[in-house]
């Protein structure tokens, strides 16, 4: 088998590596990989020589990878925020912050890129909503401890 060059997480290049040795290195079925004799970067998974290597999966100087690594980007996962509003503001809706946050990644890899924008989307939604209730309860403590203090 020849060997390959592959773009890694950070859409830097890889390689050369021997094509049976590229998913001890990481490389999945939709990493972008190129050989000598390849027009451009391809995913992994359509490589006719690679494809066996992944079924189990749901030379020269190459090419400039493309711009960006890749036709989509991996959302952020937003697991900071999601922690930072589980402490500071409400505990229960910081924490389904924090379930979606966990599942960004997961669900990326695995190529499944809507379900994974959908967890990102949801993360953010939840982080918004419990920072938004812990300025209320802020705001409400403040007002209710200044009126208790004229009494």
């Amino acid at each position: 088998m020849k060997e390959y060059y592959y773009l890694n997480d950070r859409k830097e290049q890889e390689g050369p590596v021997a094509g049976e040795d590229l998913p001890r290195y990481g490389v999945g079925r939709s990493t972008l990989v190129w050989a000598e004799g390849m027009a451009q970067w391809t995913p992994a998974g359509n490589v006719p020589e690679l494809a066996p290597l992944f079924q189990s999966q749901n030379g020269g100087t190459p090419p400039p990878p493309p711009a960006g690594g890749s036709a989509e980007e991996k959302p952020d996962n937003l697991l900071v925020w999601s922690i930072l509003a589980t402490v500071l503001c409400c505990l229960p809706l910081g924490i389904v912050a924090i379930v979606y946050s966990a599942k960004v990644d997961t669900l990326w890899t695995q190529g499944r890129y809507e379900e994974s924008r959908e967890a990102a989307s949801k993360a953010k939604t939840f982080c918004l909503i419990s920072l938004g209730l812990g300025i209320v309860s802020a705001i409400l403590g403040f007002i209710f401890g200044f009126f208790s203090a004229l009494m």
